[in-house]
């Protein structure tokens, strides 16, 4: 797995929004899924104890295994957050702390979603919990995770469990990708403080005049492979330039437009065992009105589901599939040859 990357921003009519890439080697059974009130979150695959969440919430997730696991989404409050690769870095507990309740690192995005409505909720339900390295039952181990969450207010932290304990980021820029952590990338930023959209000025060495190609070199140096530093680069330069939206449809084509800077196709990017890793979706969400978009590999059409238009006290899970095929406007008539 190489990983993904998040960034959250805000509209000028004060709309908080947040948006994620899924990259993958593999692609498992994946829905969108709203989890109603009380339906009961499962903490441990070894344990059978659940909490019944108090909010309800949306997201993509699987329902593959005895308890859904979401690996983004937005809560009927407005908090969203969301899971992304943390390799060789992340670090959980193999035995329970005195006074805490044991979780499989899965569950984290769905418990957290499910009871939490501000960052201070989160934190104070995560001081509740010891992650512990117990493999999950899609994977076959526990993957090496960090999480993200915005709450209503815009406010975004990285939560990421190291070998010293869990270690919380408030002053954020908004921006995750994976390892190393995300004070090293904070840091990093500080490399390229000159890059900026502006073109440089021309130059003269002796008699020769020097002029840039053409436009964009303003932004020369930003590198453009696909590494989690890289990848981090440049979704904060592009949130940063980025003109401000005015409303959430715009800040949705932002958050979309700014992402396609990370999408993998499949085929540029391969591990040691030659399996190609790819962006299988990109979503985001607004805080304000529980909307939840998403766009495919396949399928590159804009799709939403609203969180408050479904029955939030069902008794059952609501779940909608993923429509693979390219759905491509025909502006004209197709001649079709018999």
């Amino acid at each position: 797995m190489l990983g993904c990357s998040s960034l959250a921003i805000h509209t000028t009519d004060q709309k908080n929004l947040f948006a994620r890439t899924m990259d993958f080697t593999m692609e498992p059974d994946s829905k969108v899924i709203i989890v109603p009130r009380n339906y009961g979150i499962r903490l441990l695959e070894k344990e059978d104890v659940v909490i019944n969440n108090q909010y309800a919430f949306i997201g993509m997730g699987s329902t593959d295994i005895s308890s859904p696991v979401l690996y983004d989404g937005v809560n009927e409050k407005g908090l969203m957050g969301a899971m992304l690769y943390y390799a060789t870095f992340a670090t959980y507990a193999e035995e329970l702390e005195e006074g805490k309740r044991g979780i499989n690192p899965v569950y984290v995005v769905s418990q957290i979603l499910g009871n939490c409505v501000t960052i201070d909720d989160v934190l104070t339900r995560l001081e509740a919990f010891t992650l512990i390295n117990e493999a999950n039952a899609i994977l076959g181990f526990a993957p090496p995770l960090h999480f993200t969450f915005t709450d209503a207010s815009g406010e975004t932290i990285v939560i990421e469990p190291d070998k010293t304990g869990i270690t919380v980021h408030r002053k954020t820029i908004g921006v995750m990708t994976n390892s190393p952590g995300y004070e090293w990338h904070q840091t990093n930023l500080r490399a390229y403080i000159g890059v900026n959209p502006y073109p440089p000025n021309d130059i003269t060495m002796s008699d020769l005049e020097l002029t840039p190609f053409g436009q964009g070199a303003g932004a020369l140096g930003l590198p453009g492979d696909f590494t989690p530093s890289a990848r981090f680069l440049r979704v904060a330069y592009w949130k940063k330039y980025t003109e401000e939206a005015k409303n959430e449809v715009e800040g949705v084509t932002n958050l979309f437009h700014i992402l396609s800077s990370v999408n993998i196709p499949k085929g540029v990017v391969l591990t040691k065992e030659g399996n190609t890793d790819y962006t299988i979706y990109t979503s985001a969400m607004c805080s304000q009105s529980k909307n939840y978009y998403f766009k495919l590999y396949d399928n590159s059409r804009i799709s939403s589901v609203s969180l408050m238009d479904e029955n939030l006290d069902s008794s059952t899970l609501i779940t909608f599939e993923w429509e693979r095929a390219q759905d491509i406007k025909q502006l004209n008539k197709v001649n079709v040859k018999s």
